[in-house]
């Protein structure tokens, strides 16, 4: 469903969005506000490993993205390193870990079992754990916790299609689903600000507004627990 007279257009798992004039800030500011309900404050240095067609990637600077007046790093005046999540770029990833002060690691769940394989292998696995937060992005299932892998501070759930950002607060451990931008019907979630299709949320509890302090006309999704799950 494109927007009215695009000019930027990205395929996306299961659909593909389209960016008119001026959205691509509008979600710019959106993904800052998501970052600092996970607890990351401004004047950090964020590393995303995802790949280049994901906003969580493409938003992070205006010096990445033509169109885009600025980006995560503007607004938050810190520092944002894009790492691709190739399998033979990930493997190179504990590498700059050791060598950059990261205050955020970004990390799509679906390459988490290899950059901690990695980690552990180069014995830089405990380094990771206190210099950083680690947040996992997951789509529409949560990822189960795994004794073994590098373990999150906090998850990021994102469905491409939907354009759906929903961080998990760190005051209420559930995914908000911010006022403004998205609004639920039944358990069909809607992009207010980009023409996309709904999103039916198939499991997890929603909850309306007033659940939690830290975004009071915020609806909230809480997942049940995957095996040793969030």
């Amino acid at each position: 469903m494109p927007t009215e007279n695009p000019y930027l257009l990205f395929d996306v798992p299961g659909g593909q969005l389209a960016f008119g004039d001026g959205d691509l800030d509008i979600w710019a500011e959106h993904l800052a506000w998501c970052y600092r309900m996970m607890g990351i404050p401004d004047g950090s240095t964020i590393a995303v490993q995802d790949f280049g067609s994901s906003p969580i990637s493409f938003l992070g600077s205006s010096l990445l993205m033509p169109g885009l007046g600025r980006g995560v790093a503007e607004r938050f005046d810190g520092r944002f390193i894009c790492l691709d999540a190739s399998a033979e770029r990930v493997t190179l990833t504990p590498a700059l870990l050791a060598q950059l002060s990261v205050d955020a690691l970004v990390i799509r769940e679906d390459v988490l079992e290899l950059l901690s394989a990695e980690l552990r292998k180069k014995g830089f696995a405990d380094l990771a754990q206190r210099t950083m937060k680690t947040i996992v992005v997951f789509g529409d299932e949560p990822p189960a916790l795994n004794p073994v892998r590098l373990q999150p501070s906090r998850h990021f759930m994102h469905v491409e299609s939907a354009l759906l950002l929903a961080p998990q607060c760190v005051k209420c451990d559930c995914f908000h689903l911010r006022e403004g931008f998205y609004e639920v019907d039944g358990r069909m979630i809607r992009n207010l600000r980009l023409a996309v299709a709904p999103y039916y949320l198939s499991r997890g509890e929603l909850f309306g507004p007033s659940h939690c302090a830290a975004g009071i006309h915020d609806w909230c999704i809480g997942w049940s627990p995957r095996g040793r799950g969030i």
